[in-house]
């Protein structure tokens, strides 16, 4: 099969065995698997423990950073299509074969994921329940839903309006950015931007992740995505299972730091975004602030007010003149 897979990976050599080996079983095999590595102590061929008799696979070793790592993942490929692969997740067996025939049957479009599944106790679910009070105030401010609006049921009509108004949208992006992934109800799901985590893609031209992200690469998903054509079709019927590793992550608190400052970053960067978008951004920022000052969390409280001043004076960590 005509697929480059393109695994980023540093210090997780039993999770990628994992993924590998999810590969390995797949019901169509891609062409090729190549490996960028960042580890501290790079991998080595014989410690990768699921055998390809008919795939190429090469290791490649870099300096951290995802979108770096993609970036020569991709530029190394020989394929027409590329199936991005982060290294913590398994998935169904027909799962590349079913994104494959898709985008063959499709050709205007440019990228398509399965659902990716987190794991919550003992089941697999994508999004969470949220409240009403949870969900008029996320609305209000422009703030990230990931639930599925279209199930819900509620015999308050002042609710049934709100998530009525919503689903009438779509899947969007709020005035702020922030993305309103609230309508599950179809079998093939459009939305501007998703994880590419376990996405198959055609072949850019250009490097496609902007490396100028921190190491673990958050916001390059909705950048590259944007480069992409901002409209990505995510199949329910095949599904990716995302094995969370905490080795290389970041506490939620910085977490959303960079995210906040990637999303600035992203709407001075592209011209479908204005002044408009930082004020929005400004404001759903004060949504959060509130809750922040309530508690008394004064960390928290202190991060959110250094990120709006950064958005009224129109600076960001990843403006050349900041990134050290």
């Amino acid at each position: 099969m005509n697929i480059s897979v393109v695994i980023p990976t540093r210090n997780r050599l039993d999770s990628l065995n994992r993924t590998l080996h999810s590969i390995s079983n797949q019901t169509c095999i891609p062409k090729e698997i190549i490996i960028v590595d960042s580890s501290d102590i790079p991998i080595q061929n014989n410690q990768l423990t699921s055998k390809f008799s008919s795939t190429s696979l090469q290791i490649i070793n870099t300096k951290p950073s995802v979108c770096l790592q993609r970036n020569i993942g991709i530029a190394k490929s020989s394929s027409e299509y590329i199936f991005l692969c982060d290294d913590d997740l398994v998935y169904d067996e027909s799962y590349i074969q079913v994104l494959f025939q898709y985008l063959n049957e499709n050709p205007s479009i440019q990228m398509v994921s399965g659902l990716v599944l987190e794991k919550e106790g003992s089941a697999w679910r994508f999004g969470h329940k949220i409240s009403n009070l949870n969900l008029v105030y996320k609305l209000f401010f422009g703030l990230s839903i990931f639930s599925d609006l279209s199930s819900k049921k509620d015999s308050n009509k002042f609710i049934k309006y709100i998530v009525k108004k919503a689903l009438s949208k779509g899947n969007h992006i709020s005035k702020a950015g922030w993305p309103h992934f609230i309508d599950m109800s179809k079998e093939e799901i459009l939305f501007p931007f998703f994880s590419l985590m376990a996405t198959l893609i055609r072949k850019p031209s250009d490097d496609l992740f902007d490396p100028v992200f921190i190491y673990n690469g958050i916001g390059d998903n909705y950048d590259a995505c944007l480069k992409l054509g901002f409209n990505i079709t995510i199949l329910k019927k095949v599904k990716a299972y995302h094995h969370r590793e905490n080795i290389n992550r970041i506490d939620s608190g910085k977490g959303f730091f960079y995210r906040t400052s990637a999303l600035h970053y992203i709407i001075k960067k592209h011209q479908m975004f204005n002044w408009k978008n930082r004020v929005y951004l400004i404001w759903s920022l004060v949504g959060v602030l509130i809750p922040n000052v309530i508690k008394i969390r004064v960390k928290n409280t202190k991060m959110i007010l250094t990120l709006i001043r950064d958005i009224i004076t129109n600076q960001t960590i990843y403006d050349k003149a900041n990134i050290k």
